[in-house]
């Protein structure tokens, strides 16, 4: 009898680890999801900070082009005199504004996941914020300059 409890104990046992075995996979495969969801994320952000800094380099090469060719064009060029200005600024607003909202979208996201760690520790979302600034660096300058004028 003591060998039949002791088979029924070790069968008890064996389904006790295959389901642990199984709630493991299960927790292995959510992790693997939720790192899935994070580089989705960070992918998202990149497509945008890709296409901000392309508006943002747009915007100021624009406005830094248009006003060579307002100062320096021999023949009369047909334009306002604050042309580069408002298509440069334009374009610096459309790529910052969205940036931003990456960045904040993408911290919304890290932190609806439970990740612990700082958005900051990446190294994308470094670069984002730092182009960010940059951009907005670029537009304070515009307006400068607009206050000058």
């Amino acid at each position: 009898m003591s060998k039949m409890l002791d088979k029924d104990k070790s069968g008890a046992g064996s389904e006790i680890r295959e389901e642990n075995e199984f709630t493991q996979e299960l927790k292995l495969a959510d992790k693997l999801a939720i790192e899935r969801t994070v580089l989705a994320a960070d992918r998202t952000m990149l497509a945008g900070v890709r296409t901000s800094m392309a508006l943002i380099g747009f915007g100021f090469t624009i406005f830094n082009v248009l006003k060579y060719v307002q100062e320096h064009s021999p023949m009369k060029v047909i334009m306002r005199p604050q042309t580069p200005r408002n298509i440069g600024g334009f374009m610096l607003v459309v790529g910052i504004i969205p940036l931003f909202v990456m960045i904040t979208q993408y911290s919304r996201i890290l932190k609806r996941m439970g990740r612990k760690e700082s958005p900051f520790r990446n190294p994308n979302f470094q670069m984002a914020v730092a182009i960010l600034l940059l951009g907005t660096i670029l537009l304070v300058t515009l307006i400068g300059n607009i206050l000058l004028l």
